[in-house]
């Protein structure tokens, strides 16, 4: 699904973090359709303009999709990145999460991917 398609789909939540009147950060989450992960929430893109990386948005928006996954009863929240991102696997890992399983990704991506996994209550 091309991005303009998943938003117009209105299937997640989609938020924009601004700064000086400006688009700074991106989050889509919502529930995860991965089958392996049935009642989980999933982080499904979190993207930081490259002006604003580096100033915590990026924790700030991870924050506030672990309180929205709270709000709505979930107590798991996954989120997947390609296995050679290490700043954004060691970012995630920062906040607590752990890595759950590793797998190949085929069309579109061709790549490796690394789920990681937070409990975000008891």
């Amino acid at each position: 699904m091309h991005l303009k398609e998943d938003f117009q789909s209105k299937r997640l939540s989609e938020y924009v973090y601004t700064a000086n009147n400006q688009a700074a950060g991106l989050l889509s989450c919502g529930p995860t359709e991965e089958k392996d992960y049935k009642d989980a929430f999933e982080i499904w893109r979190i993207y930081i303009a490259s002006a604003y990386q580096g100033r915590g948005i990026g924790s700030q928006l991870l924050k506030f999709a672990e309180d929205a996954a709270i709000e709505q009863g979930y107590s798991e929240i996954l989120i997947w990145a390609f296995k050679n991102n290490r700043h954004a696997l060691s970012f995630y890992m920062k906040h607590g999460y752990r890595i759950d399983k590793e797998e190949y990704l085929d069309e579109p991506y061709l790549a490796d991917a690394v789920w990681l996994m937070k409990r975000i209550r008891p």
